[in-house]
């Protein structure tokens, strides 16, 4: 059998698993602070009219779903530094981990841009809205959750034994991916429209 597969169908498993509890988070704030017809979609939540709600209120919902999914990726690295690098923690925390990757390249660019006086147009990621809508720096913010693709890898790359790094690194990249593509592409869009 393959060294790779207890990597790959945990990581499987979880992809979709994480997007939904993300978006979950989003939806249960939105509710908490007085949205009153947010709508859960398969990756997105329409929080619905906003009249009368202050704009913190919309950040609040934005930020939600981050920090969800930074709790996962964060608690499971934990789980991992201090008992041990099983296919499921470092499943949960690199496939919570993942939603932060595209937040990469893109703050390595806007630093770059910032250092010689320019700047990018503003990104449509959740955690730069958040930060605008509550007054804080959208950039910082998400340059903030960038760093948790970062503390993921050096987390589970020190604790797997070097020998298992390789099948361990492919199982977890192969079942992140094809996780997230069955989700998107189709039990997502069949289960929650």
């Amino acid at each position: 059998m393959d060294r790779s597969f207890p990597w790959a169908t945990w990581s499987l498993m979880l992809a979709p698993v994480t997007i939904v509890l993300h978006e979950l988070g989003h939806l249960l704030v939105a509710r908490a602070v007085g949205f009153p017809n947010p709508t859960l979609h398969f990756n997105s939540v329409d929080p619905g009219t906003a009249a009368g709600l202050p704009p913190a209120a919309l950040g609040l919902a934005t930020l939600a779903g981050p920090l969800v999914s930074a709790a996962l990726a964060l608690g499971a690295c934990a789980w991992i530094f201090w008992r041990a690098a099983s296919p499921w923690a470092t499943a949960l925390a690199v496939t919570a981990a993942s939603r932060f990757v595209v937040g990469v390249p893109y703050t390595i660019v806007n630093v770059g841009a910032w250092l010689i006086g320019s700047q990018l147009a503003p990104p449509e990621f959740d955690e730069y809205k958040a930060g605008v809508a509550l007054a804080w720096s959208g950039d910082a913010l998400l340059a903030g959750t960038s760093l948790i693709p970062v503390v993921v890898f050096w987390t589970v790359n020190r604790r797997l034994r070097a020998g298992e790094r390789a099948a361990a690194w492919s199982g977890l990249l192969i079942g992140t991916t094809v996780g997230w593509a069955i989700w998107l592409l189709g039990a997502g869009p069949a289960l929650l429209p």
